[in-house]
Order: structure tokens, then sequence, then C-alpha cells
């Protein structure tokens, strides 16, 4: 049988694709079917991002404990589209809308996530992407909720902790962790004590890509000079702050280290704590928009949908970050890795429908889940 992408077909038919003998398994809210010729995967219209379904217009993903023989064939090497002997079995992909199915073609092994032994999670990249109309049929966009507000953007230059204080609050939910007093002796810039106090109730703050300490494990280096209150995810850095036992009505600069090497970040610390928290979300938002070597000239077209937060680069000893928020949306942009004349853009989104409103400018987005 010869499916064209978008045909609606019955079950039955789907499973023809499978072969005459075939082992059909749940894996989360989606069924895996595995054949002598194919595996059919059958999922629903879903959107929500712990659930198994179409995540964006060139991924499905898929979560949940899954037998060891549909893990073999989704993760498999794809069969060569040449002549030559075949490597592994096509993986067809359906979605379930009423009593029929919505055909969306080949897909293939992206990446995936074990643990002991088994497969549970697994991304599968659609080629070519799907149009925006076929991709709004088996994700509707739903209801969007409220975005969190901009109200803060009026405290950056004046009082950044205010500023600090609201986007948080807007942007994170409340989750009261009561955690333990700091151990150090003396005090801590007001800027750090109060954001160690919004983590409280917040503890997302401290980080899901870099981190920063909670007051409880605030360090100082060896000679007692420097306060060492974060580090990069893998280790490759830490922030510090001069350590000073009286540091009450202090901002400090902050420094970053890297190699044993101190340089200072252009922000003093409450400027930082800022963009440490803006950086954190857009890189943990649930949804993500993608510019990579975007020609600088083009940059203008974003920024006009956007506003530029008024604060010098962050982790400027590193890759100088500039950032840009609109409703539900923080952007940072970096310079291209190869090319100055190139830009890199990375959004995170508070909710989908944040993003929809970039859909409409004209930039090649590498990925958008809007």
């Amino acid at each position: 049988m010869s499916l064209t992408r978008s045909d609606m077909v019955d079950v039955s038919m789907a499973l023809d694709l499978a072969g005459t003998k075939f082992h059909a398994s749940a894996v989360g809210g989606a069924t895996v079917v595995v054949g002598t010729m194919a595996t059919v995967i059958l999922a629903h219209v879903v959107d929500d991002p712990a659930a198994i379904g179409v995540w964006n217009d060139q991924e499905f993903r898929l979560h949940g404990p899954t037998p060891a023989l549909a893990a073999s064939r989704l993760t498999e090497p794809a069969p060569f589209t040449t002549t030559g002997p075949e490597r592994g079995h096509p993986v067809h992909l359906f979605v379930r809308i009423d009593e029929l199915c919505t055909y969306l073609g080949l897909v293939r092994h992206s990446q995936s996530k074990w643990a002991d032994g088994e497969l549970y999670s697994c991304h599968l990249r659609i080629d070519p992407p799907l149009s925006r109309e076929l991709l709004d049929g088996v994700r509707p966009p739903g209801t969007p909720p409220a975005l969190p507000s901009l109200g803060w953007l009026d405290h950056v230059e004046t009082e950044p902790g205010r500023a600090l204080e609201l986007f948080v609050t807007s942007w994170y939910p409340n989750k009261a962790e009561p955690r333990p007093a700091a151990a150090l002796p003396g005090s801590v810039p007001p800027a750090l004590a109060d954001f160690h106090r919004l983590a409280e109730t917040h503890p997302a703050i401290l980080g899901g890509q870099n981190s920063l300490s909670p007051s409880a494990e605030l360090t100082t280096d060896e000679r007692a000079e420097r306060l060492i209150f974060g580090t990069e995810n893998q280790g490759g850095w830490e922030w510090s702050i001069p350590w000073d036992l009286d540091a009450a009505g202090t901002d400090p600069e902050v420094w970053l280290t890297e190699e044993d090497e101190p340089v200072p970040e252009q922000e003093p610390l409450s400027g930082f704590l800022l963009q440490f928290s803006l950086y954190e979300a857009s890189m943990t938002a649930p949804y993500k928009a993608l510019l990579r070597a975007l020609p600088r000239q083009l940059l203008p077209r974003l920024e006009s949908c956007l506003h530029r937060v008024p604060l010098r680069p962050f982790l400027s000893p590193i890759s100088p970050k500039h950032f840009l928020v609109g409703p539900g949306v923080i952007a940072h942009v970096s310079p291209g890795w190869h090319d100055e004349d190139e830009v890199d853009v990375w959004i995170g989104a508070y909710h989908r429908s944040a993003l929809r409103p970039l859909g409409e400018v004209d930039i090649p987005w590498s990925r958008f889940d809007g």
C-alpha cells in the first residue's frame, strides 16, 4: 500500500504497513506496532509538554517505558534510500483523529534517553517538515493561557532587584520549599540575600542549565577572598564576588573564573542575578525557537517584535549575550561562532502561543515550537 502525507485511512489500513505478523505495545498514550515489514506508530491529537505527540513541524516525541523490540526498531538506523542492503525497517507515523488516522510519513530516530537499559524517551525526526495547516490539524493550538507581563522591565535600570522579583513571581509558580539558613558567618550583599529569599518559594530560579548555590551551600575559595555562589553545568567556570564579612549595603562586581583566571561580568551583582534568571528561564522553558547563524542584518526583523532589556551583555567573558523579551518570551542573542556578521538566537517561551507572533516574521527558523 502506498500512502501520501495527510491521507486519512482507518486503523486496519495503517496496520497493513507493518506486515502480516506484528506485535503491538502501548507506550504512554500511543501504540507502537512492530511488524515484519515496518514499524507503525499510532498517536493521538494532543498538545502537552509531558504527553506523547507531534511537538513541532519537524519532531514527534514518544515518552514512556518501551518494550525492547519496539525500542530496537525505533532507534535502529533508517533504511537506505538508494540501492543497497537495508539496515533497518521504516517507521510510519499516524495521528488518530476521530475514527481515522492521518498519515504523516516516515520518521527517523533523532535522540533518545535510556535508564537501566530501557528506552523511556524517544524523539523522532519528521522530514520534510509539516505544513502549518497539517500541523494545526494534528497538534491543535488550543486556548492560550494568560502570559507573564512585562511590568518588570520598567524597573530594570533603577531597581534591578524589584525587576527580578516581578519577573520571577510572574514566570514561575509559587512552590514553597523552606531551606536551611546560610551557614557562612557575616552577611552577604542584599541582592544575593533577596535572591535566596525569593528562591525559597521559587526554587527554579537557582537554575536548570547552570546553577546558583542555595544560601546554606555558599563557600569561599581557598584564600577566603571570594564567595563562590554559582557554577556552570559542566564545571567549566564559577561565579563569585569579593568575600566581605560585612557586605551589607554593597552591590559588588561579579567575577567569572575559568581556569583560575577571574574576569568581571559587566553588570554588578543585582543586574547579574536578573540576567542569570532570564537566561535560565529561556534555557529551561518548555517551548523553543532557534536561529543558527542568522545574518546580522536580519536581526532587526526580530527586534521589531520584542523589547531589549537595558543591561550590558551577560556572560561577556565567554559569549556575550543580550536579551530581548516579549509577553511570555525570552530571547538571548549571541555572536555567531564562525562569522562576526552572524548571530545565534535562542528563544524560550512560557507557552506555545507566545511564539505565534514570531512565526509571522520572515526569518529562517532552525526550530520553531509555535
